[in-house]
């Protein structure tokens, strides 16, 4: 099983939500403690660069 952007979240507080719009900062918190199952994980870190770039803009943000 292969997630993509158009992938319903398959568990968690963003369950059913597209993979695409459940936040990066989440997504990276499963990463991180080791919340996200194999096929998250390779979803994350499929998207890494885009992941980075949201948060970092989510904190330029929130700064202004």
């Amino acid at each position: 099983m292969t997630l993509n952007d158009r992938t319903p979240m398959p568990y968690g507080k963003y369950k059913g939500t597209k993979m695409a719009n459940v936040p990066a900062s989440y997504l990276l918190w499963l990463y991180d403690n080791k919340k996200a199952n194999i096929y998250i994980q390779e979803y994350i870190e499929d998207n890494w660069d885009v992941s980075q770039d949201e948060i970092k803009n989510n904190r330029h943000s929130n700064n202004d």
